[in-house]
């Protein structure tokens, strides 16, 4: 993603909800890192789009705990520690490995279906080695995931935590071994689930979140501690 995939040009609707994607990936992506201040007359400007729908979209960032609203109403890309990465994966393996659960039990053959197309274009990512566009993937196959489960309260816990995650996702799959290590285990996931054996789809996510955990806590401790942690800057190029 770059500067100019955020501009809206088709003038849609549901302005606001095109925002919030366009800023979402933003950030997930990388474009925008963690301590990039976002200017609201920049971001206007960067998605053609008026002052009012831009702060719609910021406010539901806020929400998602993507962005921090600082003194003076500055507004910067929240940063993410070691801790807060640690928290949000174990509130992910609470919550995915019972939505697994309720899934397989379901036997939703549908979902299932959807979820073996994502697993196939998750290796042919995995093949080219496009890091961004699996990781956009992943984030399509845990949310079929999450609304396979059936259930309103989890995929509406959830979902908030992924947005979170996408940005992760990229940092942890750039590590020696990661991609790899992780299609394995998508690979046995989905295995699992395909066979309708739930315990097996339980554990397989259950190790897939553990070492998903693992990597991004030892790189964010890691940059920490050679005082790489991203410092607060403003957002270069047209955009902000």
């Amino acid at each position: 993603m770059d500067y100019s995939d955020l501009k809206i040009i088709d003038n849609p609707m549901l302005v606001r909800d095109h925002a919030l994607d366009r800023l979402r990936a933003a950030i997930s992506t990388g474009l925008y890192p963690p301590g990039t201040r976002l200017v609201e007359r920049e971001l206007c400007e960067a998605l053609g789009i008026s002052r009012t729908s831009v702060r719609e979209a910021l406010r539901q960032l806020q929400s998602e705990s993507l962005i921090e609203v600082g003194k003076r109403r500055n507004i910067a890309v929240a940063i993410i520690t070691a801790q807060d990465a640690y928290d949000i994966y174990a509130m992910r393996e609470m919550l995915e490995t019972e939505a697994v659960r309720r899934l397989v039990q379901r036997g939703d053959a549908e979902t299932v279906k959807r979820l073996a197309r994502i697993h196939k274009d998750l290796q042919k990512a995995v093949t080219k080695g496009n890091v961004q566009q699996l990781a956009s993937q992943a984030g399509e196959f845990y949310d079929a995931i999450l609304q396979g489960a059936g259930s309103k309260v989890i995929y509406d816990v959830a979902r908030p935590l992924l947005a979170r995650v996408n940005y992760l996702r990229m940092r942890s799959m750039g590590e020696p071994g990661r991609l790899e290590q992780g299609m394995q285990e998508w690979d046995r996931l989905m295995d699992a689930i395909q066979a309708g054996d739930t315990d097996r789809a339980v554990e397989a996510m259950r190790t897939h979140l553990a070492n998903s955990r693992n990597a991004i806590v030892a790189k964010l401790e890691s940059e920490s501690d050679l005082g790489q942690a991203p410092r607060p800057r403003r957002a270069s190029g047209s955009a902000a």
